[in-house]
């Protein structure tokens, strides 16, 4: 019989996977002029959300300390600030040279982008990372909280058009 997740596990589970989900419909959804731009923010959601839940399972303080004392937390409107996407994934993998946490980097580096400064042309030069992004966060969110977490009966494999027909 498994045990139940705390409700912050929880809460931080769904959050992360619901986000996913959502990035995956906007990027499969035709006609979407901001198809990178919203895969982008919501899948840094949902892997700080994933993270965070690993952090809060494990009993692990992801939270920022104030300089001067070290058993005081900074606080945004009276909470604990969380650590970023970037640090939390510094926090978890130790190795910024790992293929996995080099994926993280890249797409939160591009999120700052689209969300303090501009939105760059990019979806049809990102699709393979997009691709590394979603199979790199289900096999995490599988292994820290099996399969029974799983996203990937959710996800389907979108119809897609070409101008070059085969007759069979």
């Amino acid at each position: 019989m498994s045990k139940r997740l705390p409700r912050k596990v929880h809460n931080l589970l769904e959050k992360s996977k619901e986000s996913a989900l959502l990035a995956v419909d906007i990027y499969n959804k035709p006609k979407t002029s901001f198809r990178a731009g919203g895969f982008v923010v919501l899948m840094c959601i949902a892997w700080t959300s994933l993270l965070h839940a690993i952090f809060e399972k494990q009993r692990k303080k992801y939270f920022y300390k104030e300089d001067k004392n070290i058993r005081k937390y900074k606080k945004i409107d009276g909470e604990n600030k969380a650590f970023t996407l970037l640090d939390s994934a510094t926090e978890f993998y130790k190795n910024e040279n790992d293929p996995i946490f080099k994926n993280i980097s890249f797409f939160y580096e591009l999120r700052n982008k689209i969300e303090h400064r501009f939105m760059p042309i990019v979806d049809p030069m990102i699709s393979g990372e997009c691709q590394a992004l979603l199979l790199n966060f289900e096999e995490l969110l599988v292994r820290e909280f099996g399969g029974k977490n799983s996203i990937v009966e959710s996800l389907f494999i979108p119809l897609q058009f070409t101008e070059q027909r085969k007759i069979l």
